[in-house]
């Protein structure tokens, strides 16, 4: 396996590149133990702030989001996408010298520029100015973000997943176990907004040394990039991966933004457990859409397209079988799960709970499937697709929440949600990304997630047999690319 790295055989052999299956297995084991700490983080954060002030940190992380999209201006979103091809070119050093100074420019400004409406921004998010301290700790921990989120796309772009994973898993624990130890004596959301900034200063520091010592000043690669336009290229492709999350950030908050306005932040704080309860399922998508993409940008940087094309529709069906049957499970327990993570003042989110499950597993398979658009290059899809659903949800929230309270707004988020899903999926078949009709038929089986208990467990074990006894789910070809997979990864490490 190549590297890119010189002067250390320690760092060579840590960021040789990995195959998908490694990929997989590396971060899918750190993610299940960030799931259970982020659980009992989030129990923690919950018994110890109580409703209205989980509600205050909720909408003040909604607030951070919004802040990092615009700085980072999606230049992350270009390594998994161009890496591979200024690798091939023996330029991937210059690539990542340029993109930092363009990505610290953007940070620095806006910064700047966010310091001086602190308390405006305050009114607007929580109709009070008294949370301007808040704004100003979110706009502090922007620079650090945005260098954390370039220096953990290079490795993943790289295909080095393992340090991505343990950069990833740094920044957890280091703001899990201060925040958890300092918020016992202090239940403020400023701590956990504080402690936040920390573990970005901190991991990125680290993993910016190691770049700048073992990639950056390599002999493997060359510094210079002889080509004209070049930031014109990256903001051409990133720009819309700046917009897209704007608007999916806005979409995943317009329900309780509007549950604020109507009901106040103690239903805002109870609303987001049921959120985090159904979110359990949601990192599985992302890990895999991630992971994939650099493959499959080498694979079409190779000429490779049609395998492509079926390699995604085979991520999607796993990715529906696999989230189904944990979704299936939660269900089964989640008035159980509520009152013994969170306790009695939040058991009114158990009624949303298998709602947003079904939001959760398409939002899932949706950032699966949303790599295609990088291969084309058209990341302008998404970012009308979600458009589109952001307007839905703000519409259907003020009209549902008023009738329906908490369910209302769960019912308008799904909905929207699934409409911005159809959308892109018709889009994307229509630029080339053929959708199997077994994978449709797999589109329509989380709606079962509301059916009852009964009929769900039928539905999923039915699946699972089907899967299992003949080839009509998944085709014996399809089973034969996992087995392979899983046979290069374990003959790999037989022979190390």
């Amino acid at each position: 396996m190549e590297s890119v790295v010189g002067g250390s055989l320690v760092f060579e052999k840590l960021l040789k590149k990995e195959t998908v299956v490694e990929s997989a297995t590396f971060t899918l084991i750190f993610l299940i133990i960030e799931r259970v700490i982020q659980t009992i983080r989030g129990i923690v954060f919950a018994r110890m702030l109580g409703p209205s002030e989980l509600g205050v940190y909720t909408l003040s992380f909604f607030l951070f989001s919004i802040m990092v999209t615009f700085a980072r201006l999606g230049i992350p979103s270009c390594y998994g996408r161009y890496i591979p091809q200024y690798e091939k070119k023996g330029l991937v050093k210059g690539f990542f010298r340029k993109s930092y100074l363009l990505a610290v420019g953007s940070g620095v400004f806006f910064t700047v520029l966010l310091l001086f409406f602190s308390t405006p921004i305050s009114e607007l998010l929580y109709s009070k100015t008294q949370y301007s301290h808040l704004i100003i700790l979110c706009t502090l921990s922007i620079l650090p973000f945005v260098l954390y989120e370039n220096f953990l796309a290079s490795f993943n772009g790289l295909r080095v997943f393992k340090v991505g994973v343990l950069m990833r898993f740094s920044q957890f624990l280091i703001f899990t176990a201060t925040a958890v130890g300092l918020i016992i004596f202090y239940p403020k959301a400023e701590v956990v907004v504080a402690t936040n900034l920390l573990s970005y200063i901190l991991v990125s520091f680290v993993f910016g040394f190691i770049i700048w010592k073992y990639i950056l000043h390599s002999t493997v690669q060359k510094i210079e990039i002889h080509e004209e336009n070049f930031y014109g290229k990256i903001l051409k492709y990133s720009i819309w991966f700046m917009a897209v999350p704007i608007f999916d950030n806005l979409f995943n908050y317009t329900d309780r933004f509007i549950l604020n306005k109507f009901l106040g932040l103690e239903e805002v704080g109870i609303y987001s457990t049921g959120i985090n309860v159904s979110n359990l399922i949601l990192m599985f998508g992302l890990v895999v859409g991630s992971i994939i993409t650099p493959s499959l940008s080498h694979l079409w940087e190779n000429g490779e397209k049609h395998k492509v094309v079926k390699l995604l529709n085979l991520c999607v069906k796993v990715n529906i079988v696999f989230l189904l049957f944990i979704s299936v499970i939660i269900s089964l327990f989640k008035e159980k799960i509520v009152f013994i993570l969170y306790g009695q003042p939040y058991m009114e989110s158990v009624s949303v709970i298998n709602i947003l499950l079904i939001y959760s597993l398409l939002s899932s398979t949706y950032w699966t499937i949303w790599g295609y658009t990088s291969m084309i290059e058209k990341t302008y899809i998404p970012l009308i697709s979600n458009s589109i659903g952001f307007v839905c949800n703000v519409v259907l929230n003020y009209i549902l929440i008023p009738i329906f309270h908490m369910k209302g707004a769960a019912i308008a988020t799904t909905i929207s949600f699934i409409i911005c899903f159809v959308i892109i999926n018709i889009w994307m078949f229509r630029e080339g990304f053929k959708i199997s009709s077994t994978t449709i038929f797999l589109y329509l089986i989380p709606g079962s997630l509301i059916m009852g208990n009964i009929i769900m467990s039928i539905i999923l074990i039915t699946l699972v047999a089907m899967i299992i006894k003949t080839n009509l789910i998944i085709s014996e070809d399809e089973k034969n690319i996992i087995l392979e997979q899983v046979r290069k990864s374990v003959s790999k490490y037989r022979t190390a």
